[in-house]
């Protein structure tokens, strides 16, 4: 009788300890359904790595938030866009038409959105 008792208590044991880690491995899961939750899978394969243009800028819609090297390329940019060697922002870009820009842009779906503009020094 004292065989069966101890077996039955290491044996009810067990099953709370692994019960116990269940629930707390469960309750640092996140929540798909709250907010600040992670993006599912398939919106993490969509956001890539940051990629680079060079060219010459050729115009800015500031109208369509876009902007277009000589090449043909054109990229959006947003409030969020940082722009470095320009006075007044993206605003500034309008009037330096010409220059040599370097844009880092993230491809999202079919749009390549700018993340930081570079104006290169006006060659003298």
């Amino acid at each position: 009788m004292r065989n069966i008792t101890r077996g039955t208590i290491a044996m009810l044991g067990s099953f709370v300890f692994v019960a116990a880690f269940s629930l707390s491995a469960y309750a640092q899961a996140p929540d798909s359904k709250a907010p600040g939750a992670q993006a599912p899978p398939a919106a993490a394969a969509q956001a890539q790595k940051p990629e680079s243009a060079k060219g010459e800028l050729k115009s800015v819609d500031a109208q369509k938030m876009t902007l277009t090297l000589d090449s043909g390329q054109t990229f959006q940019y947003t409030s969020a866009t940082k722009v470095t060697g320009a006075q007044g922002g993206v605003a500034g870009l309008a009037s330096m038409s010409g220059r040599e820009v370097t844009i880092d842009y993230e491809t999202r779906g079919a749009d390549r959105v700018a993340t930081i503009i570079t104006v290169a020094a006006e060659k003298k």
